[in-house]
């Protein structure tokens, strides 16, 4: 299993798109002192999960998928621990699993130190159910009691908001929590991160 900090690194390295990290970079980023940051970051280095290059005097992170490990590892990174409301908010939308592919709640609901006022969550879905999504999502509204707020996305949308650096999806990527779809959420980045590299000169 992995702890919690190693999921933070994890999960932040996948969702850099844009950034290249440094050990004193993540261990801002995640809360962490750098030599608690160097030593995750070694330990994934060693197995193979992240992969490091020098620009001038840093050394940056990024995540390895050639390693055949790392998609598992990321799923574990990714499962999220349910607590609080946000446990029963994932039974209530549970009749929408078999319509879409992905379930990210977002935004101020996932404070659990705070009391919302609406819920904002993201929907990965094939525009076949589109039909089918409204009518249960319906259903849904009328037991859920705060005001939803549902983003939808196709995966090719995933793919080119991730490629233009969309910031509300950036945000959700990096912040949210996935009630389903791990495998779904990994497969677009991953498709981006190898599509970027064939790009590079």
């Amino acid at each position: 299993m992995l702890t919690k900090n190693e999921k933070k690194v994890l999960r932040l390295l996948l969702t850099a798109f844009d950034r290249q990290y440094s050990i004193n970079n993540i261990a801002k980023e995640c809360g962490l002192a750098p030599n608690g940051a160097y030593k995750i970051l070694k330990k994934f280095e060693e197995e193979g999960i992240l992969k490091a290059k020098h620009i001038a005097n840093i050394k940056s992170y990024s995540i390895n998928f050639d390693d055949e490990k790392t998609d598992n590892i990321l799923e574990l990174a990714l499962i999220p621990e349910l607590e609080g409301r946000i446990k029963y908010r994932l039974e209530d939308f549970k009749g929408l699993k078999e319509i879409t592919t992905a379930c990210i709640l977002f935004g101020s609901y996932i404070n659990l130190n705070k009391e919302p006022h609406d819920l904002d969550i993201l929907f990965v879905i094939d525009r076949n159910n589109f039909k089918q999504y409204k009518k249960r999502l319906a259903g849904i509204k009328d037991i859920v009691p705060p005001k939803i707020h549902d983003v939808l996305q196709t995966e090719e949308d995933l793919k080119n908001n991730i490629s233009n650096k969309d910031k509300v999806i950036l945000e959700i990527l990096r912040t949210g929590i996935i009630f389903w779809g791990i495998k779904t959420i990994i497969k677009v980045i991953k498709n981006f991160y190898q599509r970027e590299n064939k790009e590079m000169p």
